[in-house]
């Protein structure tokens, strides 16, 4: 016997709906490369994502079609996030760390058909850009006329200029592909790992669960940890979903850019893995800043070491939240909270855990 009450797909496109209609005007503020802050509201997301699905269809993407994704953290990027899972294909985010010969077979073995890349990272993209003949259209971020250097290139803006907003989401399956990711792990060639909507949308639930990042609408988040490292662990969907704002630090991942944008966008929580943290700590250590509005740095990719978990926490009186997961979990697998039978123990013990 099945019960009878409602049933929908667990589709992305009603983690931006419902953003748009309850949230709306929360923001996401992207510091740009210039270093000026771009911001606008998740209603402005809701809106540029569908003529971005709008306009993906115009470039022939269609259901299934992958689509690469070569670019820092930002408001164009997340757009991305939405609207191509939204037209039915699916979101390869491409990491830019990777060697050309990495890069090259990543995107033929997906065999993407448009790859949106950020005009700061030409000079590493156009490495590649000669070996992909899978790829039938580019689109640049923050770039202009003159920096369109590959063929069958065009400009962002002008790209969805042209659509409209008036869009019907594509995509009705929940078990639809929606994002690739693809991991090195330790032989052979990178592996790419398919999350489906389903898969991204119980990720969302699960990360957002108090006993893991816990997010809320009194959030403000930077997530550190790229976009395209497991899709910045999620962050995207979690924080649209919670109706927490964001700020995206764009191609700034110095430490003094990250403890002025902490301090200066009033961030409660920041993620990233511990080489970011070490070199966090040293900064403002040497040159202090008012961080009580954080309340947690989330910690993955590797162990923190447990010096500097206590550092922080003594020092700066900032509470550190260990993450574990991998590529083929989407990727969060577990976070350490102390748990409240913790509370009776001694510091050391705490650290210790």
């Amino acid at each position: 016997m099945q019960g009878l009450m409602m049933d929908y797909p667990l589709t992305l496109d009603r983690i931006v709906e419902h953003g748009n209609r309850i949230y709306g005007r929360k923001t996401v503020s992207t510091k740009l490369p210039d270093g000026a802050f771009h911001r606008y509201t998740f209603a402005d997301l809701c809106r540029r994502a569908k003529r971005l699905a709008k306009a993906l269809e115009g470039l022939g993407v269609g259901p299934g079609d992958r689509v690469g994704t070569f670019s820092w953290n930002n408001y164009q990027h997340l757009e991305l996030y939405y609207a191509v899972p939204g037209c039915g294909a699916v979101c390869h985010t491409l990491n830019i760390r990777l060697s050309s010969d990495q890069l090259a077979f990543i995107i033929n073995h997906a065999e993407d058909k448009v790859v949106f890349v950020d005009a700061t990272l030409l000079p590493l993209f156009k490495a590649v850009a000669d070996r992909i003949p899978c790829v039938e259209h580019f689109v640049l971020f923050n770039g202009d006329e003159a920096t369109t250097k590959l063929p069958r290139a065009s400009l962002y803006e002008d790209l969805i200029d042209g659509a409209s907003d008036d869009y019907q989401w594509a995509v009705e399956d929940e078990h639809t592909a929606m994002g690739l990711c693809y991991t090195s792990g330790t032989t052979g060639d990178p592996k790419g790992a398919l999350y489906s909507h389903r898969s991204m949308y119980l990720h969302t639930l699960g990360s957002s669960h108090p006993n893991a990042f816990g997010l809320s609408e009194l959030d403000v988040v930077l997530p550190v940890v790229p976009q395209f490292h497991a899709m910045a662990w999620g962050l995207p969907y979690a924080c649209v979903f919670a109706g927490a704002s964001m700020v995206m630090p764009g191609p700034h991942l110095q430490p003094e850019a990250l403890a002025d944008m902490i301090a200066g966008e009033g961030v409660t929580i920041a993620a990233g893995v511990p080489t970011v943290w070490i070199g966090l700590y040293q900064e403002l250590k040497a040159r202090p800043r008012d961080l009580s509005c954080l309340r947690h740095l989330v910690v993955g990719g590797s162990a923190m070491p447990r010096a500097l978990i206590e550092a922080y926490e003594k020092d700066l009186g900032v509470d550190v939240l260990q993450a574990w997961g991998m590529t083929e979990m989407s990727p969060l697998g577990t976070i350490c909270r102390l748990q409240r039978g913790h509370g009776a123990l001694s510091e050391e013990a705490q650290w210790d855990i």
